[in-house]
């Protein structure tokens, strides 16, 4: 399974994740729209907390953080029938709905994140699923940043960076 974030879910790389003999699992953002309304119709906030039905639950500890993930997943409802076309393979839908928790404070207001899959997936595997992108993802960012120094990096291709008086630069 080819896990990638919204900035990837496009048709054409739906298409050629099949096409490699693999499914996918696309993370659901506002860049597709027919799609991000389409979970606003199905999964209303009173339809996902009384959610009927594949539900998993998982809980973290770190660092002096909580985190709740709670998941659901679908097969594709009467919502998405028209966009379900234009999705090759759409089989699955998902939410993933997180709390976090720092200290003794109280919880965040939730996080809801939405997905499409081309497998049969179960609550706990789009879980497993996500959650191992987003630790891969973590790792890379956190090698990109304090191994290589990523974000010290001033150079800029193809745009001029203006410096204001009064900044300051980082060597």
């Amino acid at each position: 399974m080819v896990t990638i974030d919204a900035m990837g879910c496009q048709k054409k790389i739906a298409t050629q994740i099949l096409q490699q003999g693999a499914d996918y699992l696309l993370s659901v953002k506002e860049n597709q729209p027919a799609l991000a309304d389409a979970f606003e119709a199905a999964f209303p906030m009173a339809k996902v907390v009384n959610f009927e039905g594949d539900a998993y639950v998982t809980d973290e500890k770190n660092r002096g953080r909580q985190e709740t993930r709670y998941h659901i997943v679908s097969d594709l409802p009467s919502e998405f029938q028209e966009v379900s076309y234009e999705w090759p393979g759409l089989i699955t839908v998902g939410v993933v709905m997180s709390f976090r928790q720092e200290g003794g404070e109280a919880p965040e207001a939730p996080m809801i994140r939405y997905y499409i899959s081309s497998a049969e997936l179960s609550a706990k595997k789009l879980a497993e699923a996500a959650r191992q992108h987003w630790f891969v993802e973590n790792k890379l960012h956190w090698s990109l940043d304090v191994a290589l120094r990523e974000d010290a990096c001033k150079i800029h291709r193809g745009r001029q960076q203006k410096i204001l008086p009064g900044s300051v630069i980082l060597r």
